[in-house]
């Protein structure tokens, strides 16, 4: 007889949240490498703003600002991961290759802001 692991459906998956955002803004090597791994060809592939949001939406993902610098989150509950520069995509860069990005700026005073586009 052969064993025959259980199947999750896809709904029942349990999200995780990323922990140690706020007390941090770095992560474990290992899971910075992974990042990069998963996030590169999203990256490199983006034709614009929109098309960048809209890939990183897919592997739930998002962009916002913190502190004046471009940052990862989390889609759903918009928790900062980490820097688009940690993962190796500095705003600059980008910024040359996608066009300027709009922005809403926060008015909390932190440097806070979310991509329109």
């Amino acid at each position: 007889m052969l064993h025959q692991p259980d199947i999750t459906p896809q709904t029942d998956l349990v999200r995780t949240r990323w922990r140690g955002a706020r007390v941090s803004n770095r992560l474990d090597c290992e899971t910075g490498v992974l990042l990069r791994a998963l996030l590169q060809p999203v990256f490199q592939q983006a034709t614009s703003w929109a098309n960048l949001r809209r890939r990183l939406s897919r592997k739930g993902f998002g962009l916002g600002f913190h502190q004046g610098r471009l940052v990862l989150t989390e889609r759903d509950s918009g928790e900062r991961i980490c820097s688009c520069k940690f993962l190796g995509h500095p705003l600059g860069s980008l910024t040359c290759r996608l066009g300027r990005a709009k922005v809403l700026a926060a008015r909390d005073g932190l440097g806070g802001g979310t991509l329109l586009a």
